[in-house]
């Protein structure tokens, strides 16, 4: 089964665009992927271009095979965007090869572990709170976030993670200064900030009640001083985890060491030589792995990496349909899986992208048996929402 060409396709995702890779080959199998572009990795679709020119003729079931080729071109300027390329065209190598062999991709990953998955309800309230205009009811105050709350309960999740707002300096909004809003790069973290998450985190629990577990993702919005003080003023509170991002191992670890709450962190990170200083230092609890960044075959190395340091793994998954199933493929075939992410609230057109859509059941995702990914985007309906812009953090923040 040989490669006969590679595609990029895009389309509007609201405030950010999906974007797709198609592979066909000439035994009339297509594998499916997609990647993103909005998370700060502007130019992934040029890495795929480029890189699927030396694919072509090439035999689709050798994924490994154009990894280690496709490092050997890119090693002077590995990881970053280059990577994501590199990932995305992975997943759609094993997207074909699990079609070619009437197979799940989780077979391809050594076998499914579980049927179903345990996930948490990512961006809660936050995409109501930033993109009213795209995800419905719009939170505007304290109630709608207590509100969203009782509905994460009410619908069977048994988890929610959720961000840094402020509530008490005129519209509700987040406080996002690690991605440029606002523009406060000295990162530092002051009173307000501290009460006003307080002040955010008890709403939550107020709305969820006792027995769904919440989780707060700090991203890089501080720097280990302001680390601290966030976790000293929410060290009374029952947390399932605080997620943290910095490109310092060291100093990661000497938060986690003065941290009450577990420490989640790495979802930035590629392949296992970056993983491997967090790993030794004991940076993390949970190592977060991005599949759609790393692709699927080398996260499972990672993940194997992270058992021999007794880690669990999380998958890093904000994306559309059909990466919420890569990473349920994932989740099933690893071993030391912690939960994963998803995001719930979704855009009125999303059903029309994909073939499918996940399943849930009492707070799990249910796993496909379907071959490969077990959905497919739709090309007809993809062309009908033509990208808007550039999409993500970048139009976020001049918007």
């Amino acid at each position: 089964m040989k490669v006969t060409k590679v595609e990029t396709l895009s389309c509007d995702a609201g405030w950010r665009n999906y974007h797709f890779v198609k592979l066909s080959t000439d035994a009339g199998i297509v594998g499916w992927s997609e990647f993103d572009e909005g998370f700060g990795s502007p130019g992934v679709g040029a890495v795929i271009e480029r890189l699927a020119t030396r694919l072509i003729g090439q035999n689709a079931e050798d994924h490994e095979r154009f990894y280690a080729e496709a490092y050997c071109l890119t090693r002077p300027a590995a990881g970053g965007v280059v990577a994501e390329g590199i990932g995305a065209i992975e997943n759609a190598l094993l997207d074909a090869k699990a079609k070619a062999l009437g197979v799940p991709c989780y077979q391809l990953l050594g076998g499914k572990l579980r049927d179903r998955v345990r996930v948490y309800w990512s961006h809660c309230p936050t995409w109501r709170i930033n993109h009213p205009r795209f995800y419905q009811p719009a939170v505007t105050d304290l109630d709608g976030v207590k509100r969203t709350a009782a509905e994460v309960r009410a619908k069977g999740f048994t988890g929610l993670k959720t961000n840094i707002f402020i509530h008490d300096d005129g519209p509700l909004r987040a406080w996002r200064a690690g991605f440029g809003v606002p523009f406060a790069p000295a990162l530092n973290i002051e009173r307000s900030i501290l009460r006003n998450m307080r002040t955010h985190l008890e709403a939550l629990r107020d709305g969820c009640g006792p027995d769904v577990d919440i989780l707060i993702d700090l991203n890089f919005n501080a720097k280990p001083e302001g680390y601290l003080k966030i976790l000293r003023a929410i060290a009374d509170l029952d947390i399932f985890w605080v997620e943290i991002d910095s490109y310092d191992a060291k100093a990661l670890a000497w938060v986690r060491d003065h941290s009450p709450h577990p420490i989640a962190s790495c979802e930035t990170l590629f392949g296992i030589r970056e993983f491997m200083p967090y790993l030794d230092a004991r940076s993390m609890d949970v190592a977060i792995i991005d599949g759609v960044w790393n692709g699927n075959w080398q996260a499972m190395k990672v993940a194997a990496v992270a058992e021999a340091y007794d880690v669990n793994v999380a998958p890093h998954n904000f994306y559309g349909h059909l990466c919420s199933f890569m990473a349920a493929h994932f989740a099933a075939a690893v071993p030391n899986l912690r939960i994963m992410e998803i995001d719930i609230d979704r855009l009125a057109w999303d059903r029309e992208l994909f073939t499918h859509a996940p399943e849930f059941e009492a707070g799990h995702l249910i796993v496909p048996d379907r071959p490969g990914w077990g959905c497919d985007p739709i090309e007809e309906a993809i062309r009908a929402h033509p990208p808007a812009g550039t999409g993500g953090l970048i139009q976020y923040k001049s918007a």
